[in-house]
Protein backbone atom coordinates (compact mmCIF):
# COMPACT_ATOMS: atom_id res chain seq x y z
CA UNK A 1 0.00 0.00 0.00
CA UNK A 2 1.22 3.21 -1.09
CA UNK A 3 1.03 6.04 1.32
CA UNK A 4 1.11 9.38 1.21
CA UNK A 5 4.54 10.03 3.05
CA UNK A 6 5.51 7.04 0.36
CA UNK A 7 4.42 9.72 -2.27
CA UNK A 8 6.34 12.65 -0.69
CA UNK A 9 9.21 10.94 0.22
CA UNK A 10 9.87 10.32 -3.71
CA UNK A 11 9.16 13.70 -4.03
CA UNK A 12 10.77 15.58 -1.72
CA UNK A 13 13.02 13.04 0.14
CA UNK A 14 11.76 13.35 3.44
CA UNK A 15 8.76 12.43 5.20
CA UNK A 16 7.89 12.22 9.04
CA UNK A 17 5.17 10.96 10.98
CA UNK A 18 3.41 9.51 14.07
CA UNK A 19 2.77 5.68 13.67
CA UNK A 20 0.33 3.79 16.07
CA UNK A 21 1.27 -0.01 15.52
CA UNK A 22 0.79 -3.21 17.31
CA UNK A 23 3.26 -5.15 14.80
CA UNK A 24 5.88 -4.56 11.93
CA UNK A 25 6.74 -7.92 10.16
CA UNK A 26 10.39 -8.24 9.27
CA UNK A 27 10.91 -5.51 6.07
CA UNK A 28 13.56 -3.31 4.65
CA UNK A 29 13.21 -0.14 2.54
CA UNK A 30 15.04 1.89 0.15
CA UNK A 31 15.38 5.06 2.46
CA UNK A 32 17.05 5.82 5.97
CA UNK A 33 14.81 6.05 8.79
CA UNK A 34 14.94 6.81 12.31
CA UNK A 35 12.24 5.59 14.67
CA UNK A 36 11.57 7.50 17.98
CA UNK A 37 9.17 5.64 20.88
CA UNK A 38 7.09 7.79 22.04
CA UNK A 39 4.66 5.47 24.22
CA UNK A 40 4.49 2.15 24.87
CA UNK A 41 7.26 -0.79 24.76
CA UNK A 42 7.70 -3.04 21.88
CA UNK A 43 10.38 -5.64 20.78
CA UNK A 44 12.23 -4.51 18.05
CA UNK A 45 14.37 -6.84 16.25
CA UNK A 46 17.66 -6.82 13.68
CA UNK A 47 18.68 -10.42 11.76
CA UNK A 48 18.59 -12.46 14.89
CA UNK A 49 18.91 -9.75 17.70
CA UNK A 50 16.08 -8.61 19.41
CA UNK A 51 16.51 -5.51 22.06
CA UNK A 52 13.58 -4.39 24.53
CA UNK A 53 12.19 -0.52 23.20
CA UNK A 54 10.73 2.10 25.32
CA UNK A 55 9.37 5.38 25.38
CA UNK A 56 12.20 7.63 25.18
CA UNK A 57 14.37 5.22 22.87
CA UNK A 58 14.89 5.64 19.41
CA UNK A 59 16.90 3.80 16.65
CA UNK A 60 18.38 4.28 12.91
CA UNK A 61 17.12 1.83 9.97
CA UNK A 62 20.28 1.60 7.34
CA UNK A 63 19.64 1.05 3.47
CA UNK A 64 18.56 -2.79 2.61
CA UNK A 65 18.54 -3.16 7.02
CA UNK A 66 15.78 -5.74 7.41
CA UNK A 67 14.06 -5.17 11.14
CA UNK A 68 10.67 -5.09 12.53
CA UNK A 69 9.03 -4.80 15.94
CA UNK A 70 5.84 -6.09 17.97
CA UNK A 71 4.37 -4.18 20.90
CA UNK A 72 4.94 -5.52 24.46
CA UNK A 73 2.16 -3.16 26.27
CA UNK A 74 -1.33 -1.75 24.81
CA UNK A 75 -0.38 1.09 23.88
CA UNK A 76 2.56 1.80 21.11
CA UNK A 77 3.18 4.56 19.30
CA UNK A 78 6.15 6.32 17.11
CA UNK A 79 7.65 8.87 15.25
CA UNK A 80 8.80 7.94 12.01
CA UNK A 81 11.39 9.81 9.88
CA UNK A 82 12.27 8.92 6.84
CA UNK A 83 14.42 10.90 4.52
CA UNK A 84 16.84 9.74 1.16
CA UNK A 85 20.54 10.37 1.56
CA UNK A 86 20.09 13.44 -1.41
CA UNK A 87 17.97 15.24 1.00
CA UNK A 88 20.95 16.42 3.22
CA UNK A 89 23.21 16.65 0.02
CA UNK A 90 22.31 16.31 -3.63
CA UNK A 91 25.94 14.53 -3.97
CA UNK A 92 24.17 11.83 -2.09
CA UNK A 93 22.27 11.15 -4.66
CA UNK A 94 23.19 7.47 -5.00
CA UNK A 95 24.49 7.04 -1.41
CA UNK A 96 22.93 3.55 0.19
CA UNK A 97 24.52 3.63 3.69
CA UNK A 98 24.25 5.71 6.48
CA UNK A 99 27.75 5.75 7.68
CA UNK A 100 27.86 7.55 4.60
CA UNK A 101 25.68 9.99 4.88
CA UNK A 102 27.30 11.24 8.61
CA UNK A 103 30.78 11.87 6.79
CA UNK A 104 29.55 13.93 4.51
CA UNK A 105 30.95 17.30 4.68
CA UNK A 106 28.38 19.33 6.43
CA UNK A 107 28.10 16.74 9.46
CA UNK A 108 31.45 15.75 8.98
CA UNK A 109 31.96 12.42 11.36
CA UNK A 110 35.11 10.12 10.43
CA UNK A 111 33.22 6.59 10.23
CA UNK A 112 36.71 5.24 11.52
CA UNK A 113 36.30 6.99 14.66
CA UNK A 114 32.94 5.42 15.55
CA UNK A 115 33.01 3.20 18.69
CA UNK A 116 30.01 1.29 17.21
CA UNK A 117 27.94 0.85 13.75
CA UNK A 118 25.32 4.07 14.53
CA UNK A 119 22.61 2.36 12.76
CA UNK A 120 23.02 -1.44 15.02
CA UNK A 121 22.39 0.65 17.82
CA UNK A 122 18.98 1.76 20.91
CA UNK A 123 19.51 5.26 21.47
CA UNK A 124 18.54 6.47 25.06
CA UNK A 125 16.74 10.49 24.88
CA UNK A 126 17.77 11.44 28.62
CA UNK A 127 17.24 15.17 28.50
CA UNK A 128 14.71 14.81 25.81
CA UNK A 129 16.35 16.63 23.36
CA UNK A 130 15.74 14.56 20.63
CA UNK A 131 11.99 14.24 21.53
CA UNK A 132 11.73 17.71 21.24
CA UNK A 133 13.73 18.33 17.60
CA UNK A 134 11.15 15.55 16.36
CA UNK A 135 7.96 17.79 17.20
CA UNK A 136 9.31 20.61 15.84
CA UNK A 137 10.34 18.55 12.43
CA UNK A 138 6.03 17.35 12.93
CA UNK A 139 4.94 20.87 13.22
CA UNK A 140 7.06 22.54 10.33
CA UNK A 141 6.10 19.29 8.24
CA UNK A 142 2.19 20.06 8.79
CA UNK A 143 2.17 23.25 8.43
CA UNK A 144 3.79 23.96 5.41
CA UNK A 145 5.34 27.51 5.82
CA UNK A 146 7.01 29.15 3.74
CA UNK A 147 10.83 27.61 4.11
CA UNK A 148 10.06 25.19 5.83
CA UNK A 149 11.89 22.40 3.81
CA UNK A 150 15.69 24.59 4.96
CA UNK A 151 14.08 24.20 8.47
CA UNK A 152 13.56 20.78 8.10
CA UNK A 153 16.87 20.15 6.35
CA UNK A 154 18.54 21.72 8.95
CA UNK A 155 17.27 20.04 12.03
CA UNK A 156 17.70 16.92 10.26
CA UNK A 157 21.36 17.47 10.47
CA UNK A 158 21.58 18.48 13.56
CA UNK A 159 19.07 15.14 14.79
CA UNK A 160 22.26 13.32 12.87
CA UNK A 161 24.99 15.17 14.57
CA UNK A 162 23.48 14.08 18.40
CA UNK A 163 22.77 10.44 17.67
CA UNK A 164 26.25 10.04 15.84
CA UNK A 165 28.01 12.34 18.87
CA UNK A 166 26.92 9.47 21.80
CA UNK A 167 29.11 6.96 20.24
CA UNK A 168 31.87 9.36 19.12
CA UNK A 169 34.77 8.29 19.28
CA UNK A 170 38.32 6.32 19.38
CA UNK A 171 40.35 8.44 20.55
CA UNK A 172 43.72 5.47 19.61
CA UNK A 173 42.49 6.29 16.32
CA UNK A 174 43.19 10.06 16.05
CA UNK A 175 47.02 10.15 16.23
CA UNK A 176 47.25 6.98 14.13
CA UNK A 177 45.23 8.99 11.53
CA UNK A 178 47.03 12.39 11.11
CA UNK A 179 48.54 11.35 7.86
CA UNK A 180 45.10 11.28 6.09
CA UNK A 181 43.85 14.09 8.49
CA UNK A 182 47.07 16.22 6.56
CA UNK A 183 46.39 14.98 3.67
CA UNK A 184 42.82 15.12 3.43
CA UNK A 185 42.49 19.26 4.93
CA UNK A 186 44.99 20.12 1.54
CA UNK A 187 43.37 18.27 -0.40
CA UNK A 188 39.65 19.87 0.17
CA UNK A 189 41.36 23.24 0.01
CA UNK A 190 43.22 22.77 -3.24
CA UNK A 191 40.99 20.45 -4.98
CA UNK A 192 40.07 23.37 -7.44
CA UNK A 193 43.68 23.72 -8.11
CA UNK A 194 45.54 21.96 -10.64
CA UNK A 195 47.03 19.53 -8.35
CA UNK A 196 48.90 16.58 -8.35
CA UNK A 197 49.76 14.02 -6.28
CA UNK A 198 53.73 15.24 -6.86
CA UNK A 199 52.98 18.03 -5.63
CA UNK A 200 50.65 17.52 -3.07
CA UNK A 201 53.45 14.75 -1.55
CA UNK A 202 55.94 18.17 -1.97
CA UNK A 203 53.87 20.31 -0.04
CA UNK A 204 53.40 17.79 2.78
CA UNK A 205 56.93 16.33 2.80
CA UNK A 206 56.44 13.20 1.95
CA UNK A 207 57.35 11.19 -1.38
CA UNK A 208 55.04 10.91 -3.43
CA UNK A 209 55.14 7.10 -3.63
CA UNK A 210 54.81 6.65 -0.19
CA UNK A 211 51.92 9.21 0.13
CA UNK A 212 50.03 7.24 -2.53
CA UNK A 213 50.84 4.25 -1.05
CA UNK A 214 49.91 5.32 2.48
CA UNK A 215 46.88 6.97 1.12
CA UNK A 216 45.27 3.67 -0.54
CA UNK A 217 45.67 1.92 2.61
CA UNK A 218 44.43 4.16 5.15
CA UNK A 219 41.21 5.49 3.27
CA UNK A 220 40.76 2.08 0.83
CA UNK A 221 40.77 4.77 -2.59
CA UNK A 222 43.53 5.58 -4.55
CA UNK A 223 44.81 8.93 -4.06
CA UNK A 224 43.90 10.77 -7.93
CA UNK A 225 40.31 8.32 -7.49
CA UNK A 226 39.41 10.75 -4.13
CA UNK A 227 40.68 13.67 -6.20
CA UNK A 228 37.74 13.30 -9.26
CA UNK A 229 35.10 11.83 -6.34
CA UNK A 230 35.63 14.96 -4.20
CA UNK A 231 35.84 17.13 -7.23
CA UNK A 232 32.71 15.87 -8.75
CA UNK A 233 30.49 15.65 -5.63
CA UNK A 234 31.15 19.50 -5.07
CA UNK A 235 30.10 19.96 -8.70
CA UNK A 236 26.72 18.42 -7.56
CA UNK A 237 26.07 21.14 -4.93
CA UNK A 238 26.65 23.93 -7.46
CA UNK A 239 24.69 22.24 -9.90
CA UNK A 240 22.07 21.93 -7.58
CA UNK A 241 22.21 25.19 -5.61
CA UNK A 242 23.63 27.23 -8.21
CA UNK A 243 23.09 29.02 -11.32
CA UNK A 244 26.44 28.89 -13.09
CA UNK A 245 26.65 27.22 -16.48
CA UNK A 246 28.41 23.99 -16.34
CA UNK A 247 31.43 25.04 -17.75
CA UNK A 248 32.01 27.24 -15.08
CA UNK A 249 31.38 24.66 -12.54
CA UNK A 250 33.47 22.67 -14.23
CA UNK A 251 36.27 25.04 -13.91
CA UNK A 252 35.54 25.56 -10.38
CA UNK A 253 36.23 22.32 -9.56
CA UNK A 254 39.43 22.35 -11.39
CA UNK A 255 38.74 20.72 -14.69
CA UNK A 256 39.06 23.53 -17.78
CA UNK A 257 39.22 20.46 -20.24
CA UNK A 258 34.87 19.99 -20.65
CA UNK A 259 34.98 16.47 -21.92
CA UNK A 260 37.09 15.05 -19.03
CA UNK A 261 34.29 16.25 -16.28
CA UNK A 262 31.86 15.00 -18.18
CA UNK A 263 33.10 11.73 -18.23
CA UNK A 264 34.08 11.67 -14.86
CA UNK A 265 30.77 12.69 -13.90
CA UNK A 266 28.65 10.28 -16.00
CA UNK A 267 31.28 7.60 -14.28
CA UNK A 268 30.36 8.86 -10.77
CA UNK A 269 26.50 9.41 -10.89
CA UNK A 270 25.54 7.37 -13.98
CA UNK A 271 23.83 10.70 -15.27
CA UNK A 272 24.85 13.87 -17.28
CA UNK A 273 25.51 17.29 -15.62
CA UNK A 274 22.12 18.61 -16.94
CA UNK A 275 20.00 15.61 -15.84
CA UNK A 276 21.57 15.87 -12.80
CA UNK A 277 20.76 19.76 -12.22
CA UNK A 278 17.15 18.59 -13.57
CA UNK A 279 16.73 16.00 -11.08
CA UNK A 280 18.42 17.78 -8.07
CA UNK A 281 17.46 21.23 -8.09
CA UNK A 282 15.16 22.51 -5.27
CA UNK A 283 13.46 25.46 -7.73
CA UNK A 284 12.67 22.07 -9.95
CA UNK A 285 11.60 20.10 -7.19
CA UNK A 286 9.68 22.45 -4.46
CA UNK A 287 6.54 21.38 -2.96
CA UNK A 288 3.01 23.41 -4.66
Amino acid sequence: MITRHDIFLRENKFSIYVCPNKEINFHSHNYLELGYVLKGEAIHSWGEDSFLIKEGDYFVVDYNSAHSYVARTKELELINCIFLPEFIDPALAHCRSFLEVISNYQIRFNSDLLLENPSIKIYRDEDKRIKKLLNLLLDEFALHQPGYMQIIHSMVIELLILTTRKIYFNPDFVSKNSFSDNVLKYLHTHYMDNITLTEVAAALNYSPAYLSMKFKKELGISFTKYLQKTRIEQSMRLLAHTDKSISEIAADVGYRDLKTYYTLFKSFSNSSPAKFRKNHSPRNNSPE
